[in-house]
């Protein structure tokens, strides 16, 4: 046990479509050896060979190119309180200024975890740039029968839903940590206890357990046990492990919605420690600001005054009579719960009494011409569009618009609602290329609707002008070096940043003609795509070459729709269901690269 070991340098050209691939793949392979400014680490992927001698390689000691962010809190200050089970406690911030010891012990020390920091800064003087800096460090001590119920015994695994809200559970069946112990970046490092705090175990494909050889995605509530408790003005956190989308595609999307005039999340990279896995063992993570009061005040001006309320869910959509997509038939998704459910609720709690005018509105509103004036009232427009526009620039294929899933709503100071990013880690190629189309009510009625359709082609005109006036493949090398200066590479990086540079490289070039191609309504209609220049059914475009001979259908045959550009393609407003699938022309005739997906695991100990 011993090296962090980087990402290879192999280099490999990725094709864009085609980069989703089953959950099961894995990288092999190692690569140079890093040792991090406190420990040294032996973190590759599943089935890749041991460790080798370490090199000098990579060993700098500070991050470069930081991304510009804004910052903010979620407001009030730890009060001085007294915590822990029976037979010990511990005093977080002290009347005299101090760092309380455990069970009287003025160490610091908690004995059942010898190998955890000692804290030098009480919680009160504790400064902390936490999505400012690159390299914070976050120590988990967790007991083993909290780490099984967060696991959820048995039902524990890598996929799939076992934990399907993204939320900590309630106070009445809240999990811990016994201690948090975070310490700063840089070359005179600073620690603070803060104690006993809630964590959780979370997420759907990218859900692993917490044990010696696995990385989970972790929730945390800090002021779950020490009322008012905030780390660095942050309530709650969400660190994410990067098993599906990478290291980069979590922090990149949300910086990118960001930069291209849209709200998102903060995101930083942290370093990752914990008792589960062993006092050598630092796992780099993405730490991402949760969807709470913080995020709203920073972002007040723009919702006209905060945003009252604000659900967050998996899963589902409006539940509204005739539903989407042309159809006209009878109510969708009858019985959802979403805006009634408080586990959705971020904001303590919420009144659901305009959301559910808005579905009744769209039940009564108009198909086709009229629709969008007639939610006008509900909807912030221009925003609905510009979120439409990123989803298909990024590709963020698993949201709320293209798979009814990862889904934020927020109900405005001003009275309209609108989508915000979450969990788009699944983007920039791991999902393939993503239509512009979109299923969910409110995407599919605006697609019916001549004006509400030609306005989001206006404003994703808008949305790739600004996408390639930003240079994204330089930011993702900014990106690239700053996790290379850390420390924090892993095996099978170097392959995500090829097929993320990859995406890019076809996606700049190539939504300009797509666009278009929405424009004169000479697209692949659902459930037809275009693969290659061909319209071919979904689930066929994946991984292979486009196929040229008829394509069985239902267990018949049926010949292929003719290619984009000549004719097959239904007129925008059209009374059959809105194309959704990948339609931009990629890969040309050759094959499609499947790529390998890295599921990163620890080593196990010799």
């Amino acid at each position: 046990m011993g090296m962090l070991q980087l990402g290879s340098r192999g280099r490999v050209r990725l094709s864009l479509l085609g980069l989703f691939v089953a959950p099961g793949a894995l990288a092999l392979g190692c690569s140079d050896d890093v040792t991090n400014h406190y420990y040294t680490n032996n973190y590759y992927t599943e089935g890749g060979a041991p460790p080798e001698q370490p090199s000098t390689a990579g060993k700098t000691a500070s991050g470069a190119g930081k991304a510009p962010v804004e910052l903010g809190g979620e407001g009030g200050m730890p009060a001085v309180v007294e915590i822990g089970g029976a037979g010990a406690s511990t005093i977080v911030g002290g009347a005299d200024g101090g760092v309380g010891g455990v069970g009287g012990d003025a160490s610091g020390i908690d004995p059942r975890y010898p190998d955890a920091p000692v804290a030098n800064t009480a919680v009160a003087d504790f400064a902390l740039d936490i999505f400012g800096t690159v390299g914070n460090r976050y120590w988990f001590a967790v007991s083993d029968e909290q780490r099984t119920a967060m696991n959820g015994g048995d039902q524990g695994g890598v996929c799939c839903f076992q934990d399907g809200l993204y939320t900590p559970g309630g106070s009445g069946k809240a999990n811990w940590v016994d201690h948090l112990w975070v310490t700063t970046a840089g070359e005179d490092p600073q620690t603070a206890d803060y104690g006993k705090v809630q964590a959780k175990v979370v997420g759907q494909y990218s859900r692993f357990p917490w044990d010696e050889h696995n990385i989970p995605n972790l929730n945390i509530d800090a002021d779950q046990f020490v009322d008012g408790q905030r780390i660095a003005g942050y309530e709650h956190l969400r660190f994410s492990n990067g098993q599906r989308g990478s290291i980069f595609r979590d922090k990149m999307a949300y910086d990118l919605y960001r930069m291209l005039d849209y709200p998102a999340p903060l995101a930083t990279w942290a370093w990752v420690q914990s008792n589960v896995w062993g006092p050598d063992v630092s796992i780099p993570y993405t730490l991402v600001e949760r969807y709470k009061r913080t995020f709203c005040d920073r972002y007040a001006e723009l919702f006209g005054g905060g945003c009252p309320n604000m659900w967050e869910y998996a899963g589902s959509d409006f539940n509204v009579v005739g539903g989407g997509g042309g159809g006209k038939g009878g109510p969708i998704f009858v019985g959802n719960d979403a805006f009634d459910d408080p586990n959705n609720c971020q904001m303590g709690k919420c009144d659901s009494t305009r959301v559910k005018e808005l579905e009744a509105k769209l039940s009564e509103a108009p198909y086709g011409e009229g629709f969008k004036a007639a939610v006008a009232d509900y909807i912030d427009w221009p925003m609905f569009h510009r979120f439409q526009c990123l989803s298909w620039a990024l590709s963020t294929g698993d949201d709320t618009l293209h798979n009814s899933n990862n889904s934020v709503l927020v109900e405005r100071a001003d009275g309209k609602f609108q989508y915000l990013p979450y969990s788009i880690d699944l983007s920039m190629g791991s999902w393939g290329h993503v239509a512009l189309q979109g299923q969910n009510v409110l995407a599919t009625r605006c697609q019916e609707d001549p004006t509400c359709w030609a306005d989001t082609l206006t404003m994703c005109e808008d949305v790739v002008n600004d996408l390639t006036a930003l240079d994204p493949k330089a930011y993702l090398q900014t990106l690239y070096d700053t996790l290379d200066a850390n420390g924090m590479l892993r095996p099978g990086d170097e392959v995500n940043r090829q097929g993320i540079d990859q995406y890019f490289t076809e996606a700049l070039a190539q939504l300009p003609a797509e666009l278009e191609m929405y424009k004169s309504g000479t697209y692949c209609e659902y459930p037809y795509v275009n693969c290659g220049g061909q319209c071919i059914l979904e689930w066929d475009c994946s991984c292979v070459p486009p196929p040229k001979d008829p394509i069985l259908v239902d267990g018949g045959v049926k010949a292929a729709p003719p290619p984009i550009g000549a004719g097959g393609a239904g007129a925008v407003g059209g009374g059959g269901p809105i194309g959704v699938g990948g339609d931009m022309p990629i890969g040309g005739d050759g094959p499609i690269v499947c790529p390998t997906m890295n599921a990163y695991k620890i080593a196990p100990t010799p």
